[in-house]
């Protein structure tokens, strides 16, 4: 009986010790920071998903649009997947997702194109004060990769 558990732990360990770490799956890459008037700002993240085929790369450009007290009122993120050779890149699949958490804002509308090595949303918001809307806000996100694999 002792023989079996110690066999069951050890093959439980080399199990996971087999299993690839997650850790480290995205990296940041570059983040941005533009601030308004009223004190509100727009937070702008590139983060670099790890993949295990060569010549091949996922990211992620993420916007987000905080309030004067730094709260998040609403977060575009723009998936896209590129495959690069070293003369030359394309982005083989894009997707955006809005999420919002304030009731003050709503999508407005939003279309993901892909062209190239380039990715690109293009995303219009509404913000509403007591039901009635007071902006529209248009952003254009892309995400592109180059030759060599680099996104920007």
């Amino acid at each position: 009986m002792k023989k079996r558990i110690v066999s069951l732990l050890s093959a439980v360990i080399l199990l996971f010790m087999g299993m690839p770490s997650y850790a480290h799956a995205a990296e940041m890459k570059d983040a941005t920071i533009t601030k308004f008037d009223d004190g509100s700002c727009l937070e702008i993240v590139i983060t670099e998903c790890n993949t295990r085929a060569s010549g091949s790369k996922s990211g992620q450009k993420t916007i987000s649009y905080k309030n004067s007290n730094g709260e998040v009122e609403w977060k575009a993120a723009l998936s896209a997947s590129f495959t690069y050779t070293g003369s030359s890149a394309t982005c083989t699949s894009a997707n955006c997702t809005v999420t919002t958490y304030s009731n003050d804002w709503y999508v407005v509308s939003k279309s993901t194109t892909r062209s190239g090595n380039t990715a690109t949303t293009q995303l219009t918001m509404g913000e509403k004060y007591l039901g009635v809307t007071i902006s529209k806000p248009s952003y254009t996100i892309t995400l592109s990769c180059d030759a060599n694999g680099n996104l920007s």
